[in-house]
């Protein structure tokens, strides 16, 4: 009877395992470290504010009004952003969670609020209207 995988096969496929898994891990932790977010908050299309994403458990809120008694509360953290309360009556931006990436986005329709994940390579120049 033959044995379909030897000792060092066995080996072989579990040293190229390791070197894939710790390129993986290694690609996620560089990409995390190197990118400095920041929550931008925009009101019926108009900038509202720039808030940095702070470190460790320390959790900002800031209420955003949006004119007419209109309001969302946002929580930002270590862990994510999110619209913890809001007066608008579809509540979408309350459920849609914790967004934390670059690009990922909360809308609020009827408030016309816009809060986006913002990142910047450490030490590169944000981008002009030349480079783009």
């Amino acid at each position: 009877m033959k044995i379909p995988f030897r000792i060092g096969d066995i080996l072989v496929y579990v040293f190229i395992l390791l070197i894939i898994g710790g390129s993986f891990a290694g690609l996620y932790q560089m990409g995390r470290d190197s990118v400095t977010n920041q929550v931008k908050v925009e009101v019926d299309g108009v900038l509202w504010g720039i808030y940095d994403i702070p470190a460790g458990d320390e959790v900002k809120e800031i209420r955003i009004d949006a004119g007419d008694g209109k309001y969302n509360l946002m929580s930002i953290s270590g862990e994510g952003v999110s619209v913890k309360e809001a007066n608008c009556p579809d509540q979408i931006c309350v459920k849609f969670g914790k967004i934390l990436r670059p690009g990922q986005t909360i809308v609020c329709l009827p408030h016309k609020v816009v809060i986006s994940i913002t990142g910047n390579q450490e030490g590169e120049p944000p981008l002009d209207d030349i480079s783009s």
